[in-house]
């Protein structure tokens, strides 16, 4: 089969490889708004071309897959006006869902999900104004396509709230359209349920459930890095995913949502679902998760789901995948001689189990016959390198394997944290008496 892989996300080259590897022909096309050199040096596995609407005629019969939702999908909409059905991607209505806070809000609330009491502001300046004479705790976030992650924020209190904000203005920072000051919940544990979509629905018996790490450091600590792990688990039936993810299912057939579509909640003390967020795209790492935990050939099930099949085989065991990345992560404001060449040993042991991201191939030293000799070798080619996977029967034994896989790879100034998947351990029984992830153990 052929198979074009339209990557504005740096989440091509892993299932380009693969898909390659299973026998298909792969073209893939990399977007970056800076140069980038990952995934060069695969030649002649896949080939890399300069402009993915010259190859779309080529891949008509074939995958066509974008792994965004921020670029390009006005194009690729029009494509599917002109006949092409096999774009594994968003639509631009179905994307504004998830760009577009206020639109996912109004959805959830269409099929009548409550939402936490909001008040929306045009500035910063206005919700300092606002928390200041408050009484009780926030949570800021953008209401518009504001991609700054920088800008959501739980506080304490209104003090906490109140001096974030101040901090803000006096660093300058901007808003491109209204922003909102949601009452904080009482949280249990924050999770996600995904489901893929196809052009009769939700594929059935696969929906994925996840916990999400965010934070660089063990423990929730540190900044915000959008995920730094996830521990994951295909379910048949999902409480979470019948709550708020199936009953979307009109709406989505409507808009022509294709892929991956997921929604992320808060779950109170009391057992109370609550609505965070909308994700219209291959997550990540979500995405190389749900990889490891398909079974059979790669691309082939996207191709069936386009046409109205279902040929997607999982594993339902828990699923734990590891983010590996290198300074100056997650702020990605180191040049390139600094992030670029650095030699990745290990990889070639553990290859199954890992993702590679920002990655090339190029020639470096290695030891053959007890000499220094020049070699391919996997090179870094930026900050977040590579995700690691494991499945287990238990957390446990996914951690025990998926850290066994994070020991092979080696490469200097690694990070990485140790921790994902421990967080929800202490809340499973009360989780599991509300009827969330109950086969998760």
């Amino acid at each position: 089969m052929r198979v074009l892989v339209v990557d504005t996300d740096r989440v091509g080259l892993d299932i380009s490889m693969r898909a390659a590897n299973a026998g298909h022909e792969v073209r893939l096309f990399r977007y970056s708004a800076k140069p980038n050199r990952y995934a060069t040096g695969f030649s002649p596995l896949f080939t890399i071309v300069d402009d993915w609407r010259q190859h779309m005629s080529w891949a008509k019969d074939g995958l066509i897959l974008l792994t965004a939702n921020n670029r390009y999908v006005y194009e690729l909409d029009r494509y599917r006006e002109m006949g092409f059905r096999n774009i594994f991607a968003p639509t631009v209505m179905s994307a504004r869902l998830e760009i577009e806070r206020s639109a996912g809000m109004q959805a959830m609330q269409a099929i009548g999900h409550q939402i936490p009491h909001y008040e929306t502001f045009s500035s910063l300046a206005e919700a300092e104004a606002f928390a200041r004479k408050s009484d009780r705790a926030w949570v800021h976030k953008p209401m518009g396509d504001e991609e700054d992650k920088s800008l959501t924020y739980v506080s304490h209190d209104p003090a906490d709230m109140v001096g974030w904000l101040q901090r803000q203005i006096k660093k300058g920072k901007k808003v491109k359209g209204k922003v909102m000051l949601q009452e904080k919940v009482e949280a249990l544990c924050e999770l996600g349920v995904s489901g893929w979509m196809g052009p009769e629905g939700f594929l059935p018996g696969k929906f994925q459930a996840c916990v999400e790490h965010k934070k660089l450091h063990d423990g929730e600590i540190g900044p915000a890095t959008g995920e730094q792990g996830t521990l994951t688990q295909y379910y048949d039936k999902d409480k979470l995913a019948e709550e708020m993810l199936l009953p979307l299912e009109p709406m989505l057939r409507a808009l022509g949502h294709r892929g991956d579509f997921a929604v992320g909640a808060m779950i109170d003390t009391k057992g109370k679902s609550h609505f965070l967020e909308f994700t219209a795209r291959c997550g990540y790492p979500c995405w190389w998760i749900q990889t490891a935990s398909h079974r059979g050939d790669p691309v082939r099930w996207m191709k069936d789901l386009l046409d109205g099949k279902d040929s997607l085989k999982v594993s339902y065991d828990p699923a734990i995948g590891v983010v590996m990345s290198q300074p100056h992560y997650p702020y990605e404001t180191a040049s390139a001689d600094q992030v670029e060449g650095v030699p990745i040993r290990g990889v070639e042991d553990v290859m199954p189990d890992v993702h590679l991201v920002e990655v090339m191939k190029g020639t470096g030293p290695v030891m053959e016959g007890g000499k220094v000799v020049d070699r391919p070798v996997f090179e870094t080619a930026g900050e977040y390198v590579c995700v690691a996977t494991a499945l287990g029967k238990t957390i446990e034994k996914a951690r025990s394997r998926v850290y066994a896989v994070v020991d092979k790879i080696k490469f200097p100034d690694r990070v990485y944290r140790t921790d994902i998947g421990c967080k929800v351990i202490p809340k499973l029984n009360a989780l599991h008496k509300f009827g969330y992830v109950t086969d998760l153990t």
